[in-house]
């Protein structure tokens, strides 16, 4: 008993409870959005929706360039130098304003084109372009006021930031896509970042101020100097790895159809809901844990895996099990053909889960190079695996792909890693 008290005590053990109940409420708002898109939009409708999506990464991650592990990084070392925290706010908050603003520019002289080339040749959501340049601004800095909560290491206040701007999220999403089906599941992935935006100001409002963060004379030069290796990082990751998998879901509906894409859309949703538990535990605590001057690197590494990737690993095995009842309540008949699909993608996801804390220690600790190398063989091993595969089998190819894919990029971080493992503690 006492044993089990001191787990409960542990800063992890509390973090990873509150963050449970956050992934739960995801899940039931996962299965409220997804049985509302299969209802109302279908599979065809979702294929356009996981597109959308995957556009959105790929200008978010654009005008952000990285700049989001910079801000935790940065933000918690300096939360102690009030002149310095000021610095970093505002040359952060200026960029961010300025890539935001040069996106939005794009987004609406370009709106046509992007809704023909996304929507399969069609222009009919052009609108819903215009309405994401309005919004993209607030849309960047959710993310920027996110950041800055995790680099002062108030991990609850994350969570709750989540929930509360989940729950709203999902009341407009249901909403839209109820009365306007794709138009209105479409709309509802550009608001849903800028309700976190206002949800995160409030948390932020006694913590910093805008003159803080649009002071041009506290820009720091520096400060931008030193992001070089963030934007390195962020370009091969975050824009040409979203702009991988918008191509490879563009193949998806030229080679097995839009239904197929669809049903894989389905199946995505599934993965990033449960996913959530490992990606949202990597931010809030083992990145910054990670990013800590002096940080005990291989001590790190086996809390994750000894606390973290045992529990995920059971959660997939039950779901496994639990396939054919998930499709039926969070979808329809028209994506039982989904059920082929589990066991590649649920390996696959493991293999993922595993290697994330080996990838966040490349970012944490700014080793560009061997980040960059290690993402630029992933990728391609995934475009090409996957276009292969798809054109070998059809649909189920890609979660082979998408397995054999991590296996790889796990094998190449271990061997790039090993070194730390054979190290004996002093």
């Amino acid at each position: 008993m006492s044993e089990i008290k001191k787990i409960m005590q542990q800063p992890l053990f509390k973090i990873t409870s509150l963050n449970s109940v956050h992934i739960l409420l995801k899940l039931v708002f996962g299965f409220i959005t997804s049985k509302a898109l299969a209802i109302f939009v279908g599979a065809n409708g979702m294929a356009y929706v996981g597109n959308f999506r995957a556009f959105l990464n790929v200008v978010e991650n654009f005008s952000l360039l990285g700049i989001q592990n910079a801000i935790v990084k940065y933000v918690a070392e300096y939360q102690h130098d009030k002149l310095k925290l000021k610095s970093v706010l505002a040359t952060f908050g200026l960029l961010l304003l300025t890539s935001s603003i040069v996106i939005s520019l794009v987004l609406i002289f370009g709106a046509n084109y992007l809704s023909k080339e996304i929507f399969h040749h069609s222009e009919i959501y052009s609108f819903v372009f215009y309405i994401l340049a309005i919004v993209f601004p607030l849309y960047v800095f959710s993310t920027f006021c996110i950041s800055v909560v995790n680099g002062f290491q108030e991990y609850k206040k994350v969570i709750y930031i989540q929930i509360i701007s989940s729950s709203i999220a999902l009341l407009f999403s249901v909403f839209l896509i109820y009365y306007y089906n794709t138009f209105g599941a479409l709309i509802s992935l550009v608001l849903a970042p800028v309700f976190v935006f206002f949800v995160s100001l409030f948390y932020l409002r006694n913590v910093i101020s805008f003159s803080d963060v649009f002071s041009f004379q506290s820009f720091d030069f520096l400060v931008v100097k030193n992001l070089s290796e963030y934007v390195l990082m962020a370009l091969v990751s975050g824009v040409i790895g979203s702009f991988v998998l918008l191509e490879i879901r563009t193949d998806v509906i030229e080679i097995t159809g839009l239904k197929n894409a669809g049903i894989y859309e389905g199946l995505q949703r599934i993965s990033s809901y449960y996913l959530l538990f490992i990606s949202s535990i990597m931010a809030i605590y083992f990145y910054p844990k990670l990013a800590e001057p002096n940080s005990n690197t291989k001590a790190i590494i086996l809390n994750y895996l000894k606390t973290i990737i045992p529990v995920f690993a059971i959660g997939l095995a039950v779901i496994y099990f639990l396939r054919k009842f998930i499709i039926q309540v969070l979808f329809s008949t028209e994506f039982e053909t989904m059920e082929t699909l589990f066991l590649w993608q649920l390996v696959g996801d493991l293999l993922k889960a595993i290697s994330l804390i080996f990838g966040t220690i490349l970012i944490a600790t700014k080793q560009t190079k061997a980040f960059i190398i290690t993402e630029i063989v992933s990728l391609f091993i995934m475009y090409f695996s996957t276009n292969w595969m798809l054109h070998a089998i059809g649909i189920d190819g890609i979660v082979i792909a998408h397995t054999f894919t991590y296996f790889m990029y796990l094998l190449i971080l271990v061997i790039y890693f090993r070194k730390l493992f054979f190290l004996k503690n002093e």
